[in-house]
């Protein structure tokens, strides 16, 4: 390096150093004596040094962590080192568990790299090649083995992308390597990189340098791209994220302290805003709730390691989500796919909430041993007080979020467990689906109804508007025109709004009822109607009825994980039942067949983002006028189970003798195999409001909006729902 470049770089160091700090002392009198190589070096020797918390490892912990890890995370090091081994070669691959676009087809650059590729119309993928995850991962495998080929790599890329990417004079989102969240997730991937290469002979005193000044360019880009509309989206929680670790992880900073107090204020007013009261993200999508979860983990973990004071209410918010996040998965531990979201894991996140919080709760939803990211995030000690907290049940199984509009059904906490999601909430913008009224079911260890995924945000491809449809969820649609208009990539022509919820949850059934406003706008205002009960252990009864005065189309659509082939409809009483050999299946059985129509289709779902698979669908409807009712049983079969319920219609009369018609209220019977026992549902289709609203049923007086009969031969037990 010339004497010009040394200057440069020394009087750029000088000028982000806090004069006050005695640690420039030395580098001050190197430079007064004219010897500026010693003052990178003397910087190197410092930062080689400190112990800052969470910076510095010796080699006995890498050491300890790195036979843990071999020990219990095989699978997750397999993929860390495959990665590592890909970027030595100049190959990228985005494939870790939240790495937010993960990508299918990996780019190899010969020469140079190209930090503004876009490969296949899709712009994400260069937005991930500038976040750095991968760059984690070579620190890891330098620190696992020594191998300085893994130093080196990460040396040269990061001293290409600092030479070849200047930071722009004012924050803007027009670029591909400057936008503010990758200048923010990208802060996060630099620091926690240094942490495994900062002993390395390839990380050169100007290296070293020219990487500070490049953190404090990140630094005072964060601190001025803030603005209110950060205060509510997840960038700014991932932006404020990057300056909090700039701000903790280097106070020799002239502007640390100020930026420190940004990040403080910044973490509480977005919790403030961007999480409601049932500890739900408002952007309504499990992905981003999770990451911004992370995120929020992320600066606790700082706060503690520093003994710095995030306050009491922040640190509540936080701790609530992680709880929202146990009563959110499925009993696979994953989350739904829900709007932008994946078929991804989330017991990692609970795995470090239960740490930070000392939470039992969180505790159970985690791992049984810290996973291979949280292994390196606690230490070894760390570790030990993990293993050490004893795991507690959460207080209730099923569960209403009221304020977002999301309510999960659940018999228990085993992977065997059966489980149903509902969603009657608002949009949740960008990032939302049109999914009012949308149903998982997940059962005996497998999904059974599912949310298709996203795919991709490009509008180059078709798919990516087709799976934010309607009718690519599991819901009604009203004469086939969605009820939320899907405009593009991000927008929408209308938007529907949930009418509101009426939940009951009961040891031996479960209750939720939604309708939405998506159907106002024509010359007809149209409200649809969805209503399950679930009948513990066993099945639940789904109620979908539109109410109208002019002729119009209901359609049920049902998406199975299934492949094409496991599917199939019967001709004649249209029960539609997935087939997969010695696993769960469901059948969907009909109550009234009549004027209903039924067919399977073909479709394709996507469990993470960019990936495909094939998987079938159904679709039933009616047409009609006055109130059109579909009713359907859906009973979750065990691993090897073929027999189904036998359901009957069953008719209902006034108590003074006249039968009732369909459009105020239906019953039916369910006789699950092996069972001499009946359950005898009966749903009025109006609230009763009178005397003439009190029904008979099967010889039994009821009055009620939902009530359940259970007959065992002379026997008779009358249970008001609602």
């Amino acid at each position: 390096m010339n004497a010009d470049a040394t200057e440069a770089l020394v009087r750029g160091v000088l000028t982000i150093w806090n004069l006050e700090d005695p640690e420039i002392d030395p580098m001050r009198e190197a430079v007064n004596q004219g010897h500026l190589h010693d003052v990178l070096n003397k910087l190197h020797e410092y930062f080689a040094c400190r112990k800052t918390p969470g910076w510095w490892m010796s080699s006995e912990d890498k050491q300890n962590i790195t036979e843990y890890i071999k020990q219990h995370c095989a699978d997750e090091l397999e993929t860390v080192m495959k990665t590592a081994n890909e970027v030595v070669e100049q190959t990228f691959l985005f494939r870790f568990p939240w790495d937010m676009e993960r990508s299918i087809v990996s780019v190899t650059f010969d020469g140079e790299i190209d930090w503004c590729h876009i490969p296949d119309q899709d712009v994400e993928w260069a937005y991930m090649l500038n976040r750095h995850r991968y760059w984690v991962a070579l620190g890891q495998a330098y620190a696992m083995t020594g191998d300085e080929k893994y130093a080196e790599v990460f040396c040269r890329q990061l001293e290409n992308w600092i030479d070849r990417n200047p930071v722009p004079e004012n924050p803007t989102t027009d670029t591909l390597t400057w936008r503010p969240i990758e200048a923010g997730l990208r802060s996060v991937n630099w620091i926690k990189a240094f942490r495994y290469i900062i002993g390395s002979p390839s990380l050169t005193p100007p290296l070293l340098a020219k990487a500070l000044i490049s953190l404090h360019e990140h630094g005072e880009y964060l601190a001025a791209s803030f603005n209110s509309w950060k205060h509510i989206s997840n960038w700014g929680v991932l932006e404020t994220c990057g300056l909090y670790h700039i701000a903790l992880f280097f106070p020799e900073f002239c502007k640390s302290a100020r930026w420190r107090e940004l990040g403080v204020e910044r973490l509480k007013e977005t919790a403030r805003l961007q999480v409601m009261a049932d500890g739900i993200h408002w952007e309504q999508s499990p992905t981003y709730h999770h990451e911004v979860l992370a995120c929020y983990l992320d600066c606790v973990h700082l706060a503690n390691l520093n003994v710095v004071e995030l306050d009491g209410p922040f640190r509540q918010t936080v701790r609530e989500m992680a709880t929202a996040s146990i009563y959110w998965a499925k009993p696979n531990h994953r989350q739904p796919m829900l709007g932008d979201s994946d078929d991804s894991d989330i017991r990692g996140i609970l795995t470090y909430a239960a740490w930070l919080f000392g939470d039992s709760v969180l505790r159970y939803g985690g791992h049984a041993k810290p996973d291979y990211d949280n292994a390196w995030l606690m230490g070894m000690e760390g570790i030990r007080e993990y293993e050490a907290m004893m795991p507690v049940e959460p207080p209730s199984k099923s569960r209403a979020f009221i304020h977002s509009g999301h309510y999960t059904m659940r018999t228990g906490w085993d992977e065997e467990a059966l489980y149903l999601y509902f969603h009657c909430g608002p949009l949740g913008g960008g990032h939302g689906h049109a999914d009012m009224l949308h149903i998982d079911l997940h059962a005996y260890g497998r999904d059974l109804l599912t949310d298709l995924g996203r795919y991709n945000y490009s509008d180059h491809t078709s798919l990516r508007k087709a799976l934010k449809e309607s009718s690519a969820h599991n819901t009604t649609v009203v004469d086939g025109i969605g009820f939320t208009g899907i405009k593009d990539t991000w927008s929408y022509d209308r938007i529907a709004g949930p009418l509101g919820c009426k939940w009951i949850s009961r040891p031996d059934f479960d209750y939720v009822e939604g309708t939405h406003d998506g159907y106002l706008y024509g010359n007809e205002p149209l409200i649809p109607r969805r209503r399950i009960i679930f009948i513990k252990p066993y099945f639940w009864l789904l109620i979908d009825s539109l109410a109208c005065l002019e002729q119009h189309t209901l359609t049920q659509y049902f998406h199975f994980p299934h492949p094409p082939g496991e599917v199939l409809m019967e001709a004649d009483s249209m029960i539609c039942r997935t087939n997969t050999h010695e696993e769960a299946n469901l059948s969907i059985i009909p109550v009234n067949t009549e004027n209903l129509c039924g067919e399977v289709g073909e479709g394709v779902m996507s469990r993470e983002y960019n990936l495909l698979e094939p998987n079938s669908n159904a679709a039933y409807s009616k047409t009609g006028r006055g109130l059109i009712s579909i009713m359907q049983v859906l009973y979750p079969h065990r691993p090897g189970e073929t027999t189904s319920p036998r359901v009957r219609k069953v008719p209902v009369y006034r108590h003074t003798g006249e039968r009732v018609h369909d459009g105020q209220a239906e019953a039916c019977g369910v006789q699950l195999p092996g069972m001499e026992e009946e359950f005898i549902l009966v749903v009025s289709h109006r609230p009763p409001s009178g005397h003439y609203d009190s029904y008979v049923v099967e010889g039994a007086q009821i009055f009620g909006e939902a009530v359940l009969l259970t007959l065992l031969g002379e026997q008779e037990n009358v249970t008001v729902i609602i």
